[in-house]
């Protein structure tokens, strides 16, 4: 096959992905990108570097999805093997360890990135984590502002709250709850604190996501009880967290209350797809 005859292939496979594309169906569209490769195999078309890198590129973007940010982490690591230094890779290699809760790498990864010319709006808010996990409090806030200032669509300056004042909004939000649920949650202890502990991000495999704004803990409602500690269920409401996810009082109010909410239906059994339909997702 000639390269003109392949490049035609290729132009008609292209028009049937952008289709997908258009029509919102992923599957279908990764399904014709896979052809597309298939017959890359048979053809005289060289694959450049370049082209290698952006398919490394989006192994990296599909784990991040996954939230797979081991292998997310093998993938940046190989792509500076063999691609070359460049910000994107050591970026992407900097956000897996911070989701793997390895901070002081994570540290050391990102604050390189800062030397160049680099703005991407995730490192300072990576950064201002960091610093808000060492109580760095100005530092956190000045970092969150820039973050802000280069994407503040996405990005929100976090809404100040300490532990007295989200532990009086979650008593308020658990008056809510029909007087029956209410009995049920009696003697489910509800813990606020800032953030989840480095201890407690380990005590899992894969990591907890450093960010996760509340936990439940334990044995579902209905389970056979246990007599182990380990097993009674708690609720856990990292406030800080919460915090970042709100630009005002108001989305913090209601950030509070979706999360709260959220772990108590972990408590009564709900899995993920039916908090969704609850609005608690």
């Amino acid at each position: 096959m000639g390269l003109d005859e392949q490049f035609e292939i290729m132009h008609k496979r292209y028009g049937r992905f952008m289709e997908c594309v258009r029509r919102g169906d992923a599957n279908a569209a990764a399904e014709e990108f896979a052809r597309f490769c298939r017959g890359m195999q048979g053809g005289n078309l060289k694959i450049s570097m370049r082209t290698l890198a952006a398919f490394t590129e989006a192994w990296i973007e599909l784990f991040w999805q996954g939230r797979r940010h081991d292998m997310m982490l093998q993938a940046a690591e190989d792509a500076e093997e063999l691609f070359g230094p460049d910000p994107e890779w050591s970026f992407a290699r900097g956000e897996a360890l911070f989701n793997l809760g390895r901070f002081e790498e994570t540290r050391a990864t990102l604050e390189a990135l800062t030397t160049e010319d680099f703005e991407e709006p995730m490192l300072f808010y990576l950064l201002g984590c960091l610093a808000e996990r060492e109580g760095k409090d100005e530092d956190a806030l000045r970092l969150f502002q820039t973050a802000n200032r280069l994407d503040p669509k996405n990005l929100s300056v976090p809404e100040p709250i300490d532990e007295e004042a989200a532990v009086a909004i979650y008593n308020e939000c658990l008056e809510e709850l029909p007087d029956t649920l209410a009995w049920e949650l009696k003697d489910v202890p509800v813990y606020a604190s800032p953030l989840p502990s480095d201890e407690l991000l380990q005590s899992t495999l894969p990591p907890i996501d450093p960010l996760a704004m509340g936990l439940f803990i334990g044995q579902p409602m209905g389970e056979e009880t246990s007599s182990w500690a380990s097993d009674q269920p708690r609720i856990l409401l990292f406030h800080k967290n919460i915090a970042k996810a709100a630009g005002d009082i108001e989305a913090l109010h209601d950030e509070l209350r979706r999360t709260l909410f959220h772990e108590v239906g972990h408590y009564f059994g709900f899995d993920e797809d039916q908090l969704e339909e609850m609005g608690l997702a």
